[in-house]
């Protein structure tokens, strides 16, 4: 699983990260960024499965480990394949190159620890 400094996995950093905003004073920002997202990943005329797909590519080029981590967790849990989501990442180094491929890695490594998950 991609990595923290300190060896903690880095969706349960970002997890972290998560609840300590939601009981500080910006908890109304964090809510509202919940719901946007929630909305805009919501099953609509592409699937939420693709968009998590996209999102897979798009965590890639932008190089967010945390990102790559989150999203091919959630790709999994809207019925991504490995190969759909190494796909998806592939397309990223496409448009992105060398520093796209950089980042394989830590896609390789979020698939096979959320995917120990659901073992």
């Amino acid at each position: 699983m991609p990595r923290a400094c300190g060896g903690r996995p880095k969706t349960e950093e970002l997890s972290e990260t998560m609840k300590r905003l939601s009981t500080s004073p910006y908890r109304e920002i964090l809510s509202a960024w919940r719901r946007f997202t929630a909305a805009a990943h919501a099953d609509g005329t592409v699937s939420r499965k693709h968009k998590e797909l996209i999102a897979v590519a798009i965590s890639v080029v932008k190089g967010c480990e945390r990102c790559i981590s989150y999203h091919v967790r959630s790709a999994m849990g809207a019925g991504a394949t490995t190969d759909e989501i190494t796909e998806a990442a592939f397309v990223a180094v496409i448009m992105d190159g060398g520093p796209a491929l950089a980042h394989m890695g830590a896609v390789l490594a979020a698939i096979e620890a959320h995917g120990e998950e659901e073992t």
